[in-house]
């Protein structure tokens, strides 16, 4: 198999931020596999949007905070979901293949997922490698033992790569299937992969693509069910799990300092808490037992509910929070930004072109979600911020999709652009240790008097155990599944 793909621009001379765009053009033309399906865009009347620097100028920062373009087009493009290894370096997957409503999706065109490092941690990567560009529908990357996780409904594939050499040890294999893709709301399907400290993989799917999932070869009346919700899947004991149901399309979830999950969710109520076994608005529930579903933790919206969803576009809902579509989401735990913004909640709203910040307050057994002042503001039409997340030393990094028709507004796909942005506070310096930031989980402990270790004790106690009540008394419990796996 050939070496991975590499552009190395360390040693390129200095040049200006108009010149460099065609560098890149031309590194990223060497990268390219030959086969790689060329790419086109589809809105009418072939828009394009500002450039990268004039994208990055058009950022509105608070005081003290500082944004560099740390990739653009072509070194970039479509970025829908990053990861970071434990060298400090940035995984994005690129998604071609998702295009017009009366399309739904190219599959004459491929996905990507590409390495990017800043080596001298300057705000901008200078390496970039191709780690593979011959997977489709594309939503997710994450990086784990001995290989990479995509997901690609309506599978999950791993791609081994176990001397880490970023060079695929073989063929993509399929661990989990039964991801379905609507075809109507084809843009709520699965998404998130997103490995946590307890050594499962979490991920996401909305309401309008229900599955079934298994392990490849799972008979159908043995399947979990789920119809939009947080799912997880254990690596070396091959056992998926539904964690909860409901929401209309939960799109970035992330842990807070003491193991509890938050997520977030597009058009309607939009901050959740994960309540294994819970059963939430916004989605019809699977178990007719249900007496009542669970909404929102947040005490706000940011639209006028007094009207339609629909009427809180165009600057329309700036006053409360900038419209209803939320995607992205993490919970800022390093110590690089002020005490102000530390583990403090943020999420992307697509159509206000910001980032909402809100404040998790302890509310009786659960949490309640206090609205703080917007941060991360553009002027840019063509933003859409994506993902956020934190970087090896504490930065926040947002991927920007660059485009003018999603989220109903289905005019079209722009497939030649893409923006990560850097977001730092003060000088920030390369960290000797990627992620020294982190801290771990309390222990787990039931006789401590911290709540979070006795939580984190009785969770550890009972991961194992099927949680086969969460859609009802049905034959198809996930511990028929697990006596079938022989685990």
């Amino acid at each position: 198999m050939p070496s991975a793909p590499t552009d190395d621009i360390s040693n390129a001379p200095p040049c200006r931020p108009t010149s460099c765009a065609s560098f890149f053009l031309f590194l990223t033309t060497l990268a390219s596999a030959a086969d790689f399906p060329a790419l086109y865009n589809s809105e009418p009347g072939n828009p394009s949007p500002m450039s990268p620097p004039e994208a990055l100028k058009a950022l509105k920062l608070p005081e003290g905070f500082k944004a560099t373009l740390f990739a653009a087009e072509p070194d970039v493009q479509n970025p829908i979901g990053m990861a970071w290894d434990t060298k400090g370096r940035m995984w994005v997957a690129e998604n071609y293949t998702y295009a017009e409503r009366a399309k739904r999706f190219d599959l004459s065109l491929k996905d990507r997922v590409i390495i990017l490092e800043d080596k001298d941690w300057d705000g901008i990567a200078e390496t970039r490698k191709v780690f593979t560009e011959d997977v489709q529908m594309l939503t997710s990357v994450e990086v784990g033992p001995g290989g990479v996780w995509l997901m690609c409904p309506p599978q999950v594939l791993f791609i081994p790569d176990a001397n880490g050499d970023d060079i695929p040890d073989g063929e993509p294999q399929v661990v989990i299937d039964g991801f379905t893709v609507a075809k109507d709301n084809y843009h709520n399907f699965a998404n998130g992969l997103r490995f946590a400290p307890d050594g499962w993989l979490y991920g996401r799917c909305g309401h309008s693509c229900p599955g079934k999932l298994g392990i490849p070869g799972t008979p159908d009346e043995q399947r979990v069910p789920m119809k939009g919700g947080i799912w997880r899947y254990h690596p070396e004991k091959k056992i998926v799990e539904v964690l909860t149901h409901g929401t209309t399309n939960p799109w970035g979830h992330d842990w807070d300092q003491n193991g509890e999950m938050f997520f977030i969710n597009t058009v309607t109520g939009h901050l959740w808490h994960l309540i294994h076994g819970a059963h939430l608005m916004d989605s019809s529930t699977l178990n007719p037992f249900v007496y009542e579903k669970l909404d929102t933790i947040a005490d706000h919206y940011h639209y006028d509910r007094s009207g339609s969803w629909t009427e809180s576009r165009d600057g329309k809902a700036n006053s409360l929070g900038g419209g209803h579509a939320h995607i992205g989401m993490m919970i800022y735990q390093a110590d690089q930004w002020p005490a102000e913004y530390q583990n403090k909640l943020f999420t992307l709203n697509m159509h206000g072109r910001r980032a909402n910040v809100e404040r998790l307050e302890r509310n009786g057994s659960g949490y309640v979600g206090k609205h703080e002042p917007d941060v991360f503001l553009s002027d840019d039409p063509w933003f859409r911020g994506i993902e956020i997340s934190t970087g090896p030393d504490g930065s926040g990094f947002i991927l920007d999709w660059s485009d003018t028709g999603e989220c109903h507004d289905s005019t079209g796909v722009h497939r030649t652009s893409g923006r990560i942005f850097r977001i730092s506070h003060g000088e920030p310096k390369k960290p000797e240790t990627p992620f020294a930031w982190r801290k771990p989980w309390p222990k787990a402990d039931f006789h401590s008097e911290n709540e979070h270790a006795r939580v984190l004790a009785l969770r550890e106690m009972s991961q194992f155990w099927p949680l086969d009540a969460i859609t009802g008394p049905q034959p198809h419990s996930l511990s028929s599944q697990t006596e079938s796996s022989n685990f």
